[in-house]
């Protein structure tokens, strides 16, 4: 408080010398030094501004008989004026006052605040200066009124201070004194009361501060501290006030890293940064710093505003969201991010260095079958053991990391030559062969992996996991449980893939598509009416292109179905005009991919339906797989299907994986034998037992059997005897366009 003497001093300085007193009376100076003196001590011993003006009213009140003090203060808006002190005026009058707005015909304070200057009005009753209050007058016996400008200490006007007498008078030099000397203390309480609310406000966020706050001296001694900083270091004030601020800061820091913040501090007025902090108890923590020194007027610091905070929790957290956004949470293993981010550091350091590295892209072979026969639980627990066995196959300065699914890649570091890459790759297909013993229940995997060498096959890490996944696709295709390195053909049949994908999409609205048909002969009669619709692609510039070179893309690109519906539609219009012109009981085999179920329920029974064609007219040819994905559109279109007395054939019987269960559980009408084991069929072939026993199974089923790419007339007879339904090959006829169709069924007198 000791610092608004000074201030009070100052201003009195300032406003009043010995000259102003010169036409007062010793008495009337002696009155005033005493007024001057009652109320500067309220003020210097911080009393509350509302009772300093209060007292100066009752002050006043004395030293004129007959009269009352007011004070009157703007409100924030700055546009009424409000009563804020008036010990001795009746609170009906205070009412009345309250929301005074300035101006000339506003009374004396109105006046007052309106022109910023004393204002002193003899009768109230007839003065045109109180014209807009002038009830007020005559309602409470005011007939005469002085007002004095209250400033502020920039001399801004704030309010009025004034005295109304109940009788008609002008003020005396004394008098005018008075109001002069006591509407300057106002200002000064008004001024000092904001000072206190500020200081009691910077008081209260100082000490509730969440932050740790000690204010140092020019010397870096602590001379005062928050409760915070006791709540995270556990000192007390007494402890730490007058030691230096080292005490709360870790002895890991040199000497040399505080010399580098305090002149950073120095250089632009602040720092802020990780610091270790230490606590009472020697423990250590991870702080937040921030000093920022406090000036004085000559510019040289005087204080340190140091304030800090424990981030260890902020820190743990960042870890946490760190990791999951770059370490796969099931495996342990860096994840896709991570793994590109450290491919390109890689690639950076050996094109540095001159030096190869490999990356290699593994994907897991039958994977989905360990998944689906044993749980997804069990799955994440193979995947769990197959991560550490591909971290054992590796050396330390190599990466291993899981891309997402059952797909895995690794980068090796520093290789040589393929040789070197060869004898991890070969470790890693013999680890992931072995049996997975999980949970008492034991699994089997292999590993289909592809391989790209930097520089050689790419310099950047895009290329190479572009050319890694072609190798494994390669790999995959070549019987799994194998590798295969990049080679730049595989590069021409990504450039063709991606053109292929580009052309399909135009195709199809270009109409460039069309069927042949090939016939399935029904061996016992030589009867021909089922045929198989198959699609062919009328490229514009490569000519006829088959389905092989094709379908597997339209599969990747989300063409297939569009595709697969406009067979169908063809397809489903061709057999209506067959069963009209030839054979009523014509049927036409339609293949349909799985994805073609997975992606939408079809709606080719609304098709025949709406086309009034029976059921019976399609077979739709499916793969073995298929049965294995229990995907439920899969099961409801099968389902539909057996419903609308559309039939199922199991194309390229033999070489799925398909449980027998579900050939009887989805009612499967044909079994196709692939053309592979009729291929070598004769007399004493294995392929002919196994014909034999795929025959009659499915007869004791309920099946019947197509044997398809049959050549010969061997093969025809062998077939025969070992009593197959019906046969389709070349033997009998290649796939046909619609009008050479027609003329095969003419020629063979099946009309």
């Amino acid at each position: 408080m000791n610092t608004n003497i000074p201030i009070v001093s100052d201003l009195f300085q300032k406003n009043f010398t010995p000259t102003d007193y010169f036409d007062l009376t010793k008495a009337e100076q002696a009155r005033i030094l005493q007024f001057q003196q009652e109320i500067l001590q309220l003020v210097v011993l911080g009393d509350d501004c509302k009772e300093v003006c209060e007292t100066v009213c009752l002050l006043l009140e004395q030293l004129l008989d007959n009269a009352v003090a007011t004070v009157m203060l703007l409100d924030k808006e700055k546009q009424c004026m409000n009563v804020f002190a008036a010990p001795s005026v009746p609170e009906a009058c205070i009412t009345k006052l309250n929301g005074l707005r300035p101006g000339p015909e506003a009374g004396s304070c109105g006046n007052a605040v309106f022109r910023q200057e004393p204002v002193y009005i003899e009768s109230t009753l007839d003065d045109p200066r109180w014209q807009s209050i002038r009830q007020l007058a005559i309602d409470f016996n005011i007939l005469s009124c002085w007002s004095m400008p209250i400033r502020s200490k920039g001399g801004e006007c704030v309010g009025s201070f004034a005295l109304s007498s109940f009788e008609r008078r002008l003020p005396s030099s004394f008098h005018r004194k008075l109001l002069e000397i006591g509407s300057f203390i106002i200002g000064i309480a008004l001024e000092q009361q904001k000072i206190n609310e500020q200081l009691n406000l910077s008081s209260k966020v100082f000490e509730n501060s969440p932050e740790a706050i000690m204010i140092a001296d020019a010397d870096k001694m602590i001379i005062s501290i928050n409760r915070a900083l006791h709540k995270i270091t556990g000192y007390s004030s007494e402890e730490v006030v007058g030691k230096p601020v080292s005490i709360v800061t870790s002895i890991r820091h040199g000497t040399k890293f505080f010399q580098k913040i305090w002149l950073s501090v120095k250089q632009f007025n602040h720092w802020q940064g990780e610091v270790w902090g230490r606590n009472k108890r020697g423990l250590e923590y991870p702080a937040w710093f921030s000093i920022t020194p406090v000036l004085g007027k000559d510019h040289v610091i005087n204080y340190y505003l140091i304030n800090f905070s424990d981030i260890t929790d902020k820190k743990k957290s960042y870890e946490i969201i760190w990791r999951q956004a770059n370490y796969d949470s099931l495996t342990g293993l860096p994840n896709r991010n991570m793994f590109y981010e450290r491919l390109d550091h890689e690639i950076k350091n050996a094109s540095r260095a001159g030096i190869k590295l490999a990356v290699l892209f593994i994907d897991l072979d039958r994977f989905k079958e360990v998944n689906d026969s044993f749980g997804h639980s069990t799955g994440d627990a193979l995947l769990v053991e197959a991560a550490k066995r591909l971290n054992r196959c590796v050396r330390e300065a190599d990466t291993v990391a899981r891309l997402g699914g059952d797909e895995f890649t690794i980068i090796l570091n520093g290789i040589s030559d393929q040789h070197c890459a060869e004898m991890i790759i070969k470790m890693i297909l013999v680890e992931l062969a072995k049996p997975f013993h999980l949970n008492s229940k034991q699994a089997y995997v292999s590993a289909s992996i592809g391989v790209t060498f930097f520089p050689d096959d790419a310099n950047n890490a895009e290329l190479l996991m572009k050319n890694a996944d072609q190798a494994m696709y390669t790999a995959k295709n070549s019987g799994r449980n194998c590798w295969n390195c990049f080679t730049s053909n595989m590069r021409t049949a990504i450039e063709i893939r991606s053109r292929t994908a580009y052309e399909l999409r135009h195709a199809l609205r270009s109409e460039q598509f069309f069927l042949t048909y090939q016939p399935i002969v029904e061996l016992a009669t030589n009867r021909i009416y089922k045929a198989e619709a198959l699609i062919r692609w009328q490229h514009p510039e490569r000519g006829v292109i088959y389905p092989a070179e094709f379908v597997a893309i339209a599969e990747e690109i989300n063409l297939i179905t569009d595709i697969g519906d406009w067979v169908f539609k063809q397809a489903a219009d061709q057999v209506a005009h067959w069963q009209a012109h030839y054979n009523r009981d014509f049927q036409i085999s339609i293949n349909k991919s799985p994805k073609q179920f997975i992606s939408k329920m079809s709606d080719w029974v609304d098709h025949l339906n709406e086309r009034k064609i029976s059921g019976k007219s399609i077979i739709v040819e499916i793969t073995e797989n298929l049965l294995l994905d229990v995907h439920e559109l899969v099961v409801k279109q099968l389902l539909n299907y057996r419903d609308a007395g559309v039939q199922v054939a199991i194309d390229d019987f033999g070489t799925g994986y398909s449980s027998l269960s579900y050939l009887k559980k989805f009612d499967i009408d044909y079994l196709k034998i692939d053309q592979s084991f009729v291929a070598n069929l004769d007399s004493e072939s294995y392929d002919r037992i196994l014909c034999e026993a795929v025959i009659t199974m499915a007869h004791r089923l309920g099946m019947r059997v197509v044997a398809e790419g049959v050549e010969t007339e061997l093969q025809k007879q062998l077939l025969l005897e070992m009593r197959c339904d019906y046969g389709q090959g070349y033997f009998f006829s290649k796939p046909l366009t619609v009008d050479k169709f027609e003329a095969f069924l003419h020629n063979s007198g099946d009309q």
